[in-house]
């Protein structure tokens, strides 16, 4: 499955200063590499699932969403749903949920003078709780941190965004705006971010465009995808 890239260019004059990122499919993720390690801890079987099964094959292709893929997975393994398999993974191997990219593009903006990291996001407290994300050093040291369980409205309502760019004390024209559902990029647009569209499956090409737009160096490495193998095509033009 690939997602095609999304945003704008920048408007005239300064360019942006804040980066601002959702959780789920951007930073954090359900993935093979997790659910083996997981496996491992605990002495389960994964039943034949992984990375090459036919299941996982139809959602590449985009015939299942991840959360169908991964709800049954977790079934597979026993565990009532997708949401259980989160919990569990959060509760034994939460190193192996992150996206090493991802971290790295959040220490450069935080180590960049002048720049701003903010996250927003539907469902991060509901999901895990909020302290999970106190006690994670790779979110140590934001700038804002805006869930919809807070402030009472959801991405791609625009009150969502519109309070995120409050909070980071930045107008919605600078801010670079990531997130891994098309719905919720259209609506950074709508308010006047600059939004890109992740693909969970190389997100290598949207963070070159968050850096690119930052103003930041390059990053190393590719962004594993969440079979645990690099990611594929490397950075592409935005389109509108």
């Amino acid at each position: 499955m690939s997602h095609p890239d999304s945003g704008v260019e920048p408007t005239a004059g300064a360019g942006p200063t804040a980066l601002l990122l959702d959780v789920g499919y951007v930073i954090i993720e359900i993935s093979w590499p997790a659910v083996e390690a997981y496996a491992a801890v605990v002495g389960t079987s994964l039943n034949g699932a992984g990375p090459d099964d036919p299941r996982w094959l139809e959602h590449v292709a985009g015939r299942m969403s991840p959360d169908e893929y991964w709800d049954e997975a977790a079934r597979s393994l026993g565990l009532d749903g997708m949401l259980a398999l989160f919990r569990v993974l959060v509760d034994t191997v939460p190193d192996e949920l992150f996206d090493p990219a991802a971290v790295a593009l959040m220490q450069d903006v935080r180590a960049a003078a002048g720049r701003r990291l903010g996250i927003l996001s539907n469902d991060a407290y509901s999901f895990i709780g909020r302290g999970f994300f106190d006690q994670r050093p790779e979110f140590a040291g934001l700038d804002a941190f805006v869930d919809a369980t807070e402030v009472g409205f959801r991405k791609p309502a625009a009150e969502a965004y519109l309070a995120a760019a409050d909070a980071l004390a930045t107008p919605p024209e600078g801010i670079v705006f990531l997130d891994d559902t098309p719905e919720c990029v259209e609506g950074a647009l709508r308010v006047g971010m600059l939004g890109i569209l992740v693909d969970p499956f190389d997100r290598t090409t949207a963070f070159a465009q968050a850096r690119d737009l930052l103003g930041l160096a390059p990053g190393a490495g590719r962004s594993p995808g969440p079979d645990g193998r690099a990611g594929g095509a490397g950075p592409a033009d935005p389109r509108r």
